[in-house]
């Protein structure tokens, strides 16, 4: 549906306007349909998004720092997204033995299991996706990609 049908107006003025408020919405409307998905899976966005991150150098640790930097959100408070990971059972938290300044975050068996959970779920996430071809979701991607510059 178009934007103006959405939010029922008109006139953006131009085509930037436009397209601000087409993202800002968007990215409301992609909230709405992530957000119900992972509640039911006992996981929040930011909670899946640090498991991923961890899945991705499992089963090498990887430091607060690091998780942080490659956050979706980089506003998430990752010192309290890893403590409910650690009361879920999904990961540990150890003292780095070369620099005891930094805490490493590791993947538990638990994380993994529950990621692969995760993957198998994400076909009816992505389904609300498919009234976009192939192509055009990867021009999307690729026209997002070059917006942020």
């Amino acid at each position: 549906m178009r934007i103006e049908d959405e939010i029922k107006q008109k006139d953006f003025g131009d085509d930037y306007r436009r397209l601000f408020v087409n993202l800002l919405f968007t990215n409301n409307w992609m909230n709405q349909q992530a957000m119900p998905f992972y509640k039911e899976l006992g996981l929040t966005l930011q909670q899946h998004n640090v498991l991923g991150i961890l899945r991705g150098q499992h089963p090498k640790p990887v430091c607060f720092g690091d998780i942080q930097s490659r956050m979706v959100d980089r506003n998430s408070n990752v010192t309290r997204l890893i403590d409910k990971l650690i009361e879920k059972g999904y990961v540990t938290r150890d003292i780095c033995a070369e620099n005891r300044r930094m805490i490493d975050v590791k993947l538990t068996e638990k994380g993994v299991k529950k990621l692969e959970q995760v993957d198998d779920e994400f076909p009816r996430l992505y389904a609300r996706f498919h009234n976009l071809s192939n192509d055009e979701a990867v021009l999307l991607s690729n026209l997002l990609d070059k917006l942020r510059g």
